[in-house]
């Protein structure tokens, strides 16, 4: 870093320093983000995405990183830290959901919380197959899977994974089972799956 940029992170109050003579004497540096912080709109997709549980809403890029997003903080060793750097440091004000509550904790040095939220067995209510296909779509896309790698996870039909996606009937009921443990979710309630 240049002495120029070190007075200009001075004069911005990003660097505590007091000038002694000529010189200028840093007192304390911030700790250097190893992440940049996102910018607003992701940031609300992610805290979105994780209240809601769900990748409905978002598209094509958008869904993709986000989902990618949930996917590194899941694996990462310190997703208190990335949290963290996502937010630059600090929380919009306004409405708190679990997502933005998880950043608060992050915040705030409580990583075993934010932790142990991330890793809770998922248990879903889907009665309602929109919810069921919801649920398969939005997780399969969390866990970086293709469709062909979620059946033969699931040891399905590529068909019924399909299908289940669109909220359709499968072959059988213990299709949509198989398939939901293949992606870590307990369901409390299934809709009627009308074989097809």
């Amino acid at each position: 870093m240049t002495p120029r940029r070190v007075v200009a992170l001075i004069a911005a109050g990003r660097i505590e320093a007091t000038k002694v003579g000529r010189r200028w004497e840093v007192t304390e540096v911030p700790g250097a983000r190893s992440r940049r912080p996102l910018s607003v709109r992701s940031r609300q997709s992610l805290a979105h995405a994780l209240h809601e549980r769900t990748l409905s809403g978002l598209e094509g890029q958008e869904r993709a990183r986000t989902a990618a997003r949930i996917r590194r903080l899941r694996t990462s060793q310190d997703p208190a830290g990335l949290l963290a750097d996502w937010w630059g440091g600090e929380v919009e004000s306004g409405l708190v959901d679990f997502g933005t509550n998880l950043v608060q904790h992050a915040l705030h040095g409580d990583p075993d919380y934010v932790r142990e939220a991330l890793h809770r067995p998922r248990r879903e209510y889907l009665r309602r197959r929109e919810d069921l296909a919801d649920t398969v779509s939005s997780e399969r896309r969390i866990m970086g899977l293709s469709i062909d790698d979620l059946a033969r996870t699931a040891e399905v039909e590529v068909s019924d994974v399909r299908r289940l996606e669109r909220g359709l009937p499968v072959s059988r009921p213990s299709t949509a089972r198989r398939v939901l443990d293949a992606l870590g979710v307990e369901p409390t309630a299934l809709p009627d799956l009308v074989l097809r």
